[in-house]
């Protein structure tokens, strides 16, 4: 099913950050939102993810349970080494250990449970976060700038690994950077203020 949105409007102490906004999200396919810094991208995936209301408007499609995030915090159980913080989103089975290894390895993460996230460095915890909405399976992944602070080697295996991932998930990708849409291809929306252009 498409994520449809209708004319939805959300605003902040009287401050509109999304106004009027309708917008088709095909779906199985990858769209890049983006737009100037405060222009509702994070919001809209708030909203997506029913972590917020919208004042008006509708939003149909989304899937009740079952929809992956990587926040523009990684949001990590700070004691938990990468392959537990991995184990919490998938089910036991035959193939669960062997989906761990093959992400740790593909995100050059440490396979070790002896190390726990909080002594990880800031672009190891992104990738674990980004790891673990991957993983989760279900059918809408919403990532919220996550390559950020990642050097060019470490984001170059990270992409590889998202569109391996990615494939016929309905995404939604906040971007800053013109080299996400390049690599990412796909849809863009572009928001601008309130309003979607």
């Amino acid at each position: 099913m498409n994520l449809t949105l209708h004319s939805l409007r959300k605003s902040y102490d009287g401050r509109v950050v999304i106004a009027g906004l309708s917008h088709v999200f095909p779906e199985g396919t990858l769209t890049c939102v983006t737009g100037r810094s405060g222009c509702g991208k994070t919001t809209l995936l708030r909203l997506i993810a029913g972590l917020e209301a919208p004042e008006s408007g509708t939003i149909t499609g989304a899937p009740v349970a079952g929809i992956s995030m990587v926040f523009q915090e990684d949001r990590l159980p700070p004691r938990l080494s990468a392959a537990n913080c991995l184990r919490c989103v998938l089910k036991k089975g035959p193939e669960r250990e062997a989906r761990i290894a093959g992400a740790l390895s593909a995100l050059a993460l440490p396979a070790e449970d002896d190390q726990p996230v909080c002594e990880y460095s800031g672009g190891m915890r992104r990738r674990v976060a980004l790891a673990r909405a991957l993983l989760f399976p279900s059918p809408l992944v919403l990532l919220d700038e996550p390559f950020k602070g990642l050097d060019a080697a470490t984001r170059a295996r990270a992409v590889d690994f998202a569109l391996l991932l990615l494939a016929g998930r309905t995404t939604l990708l906040v971007t800053h950077d013109p080299e996400d849409i390049s690599d990412f291809g796909g849809n863009v929306l572009r928001l601008d203020g309130a309003d979607a252009v």
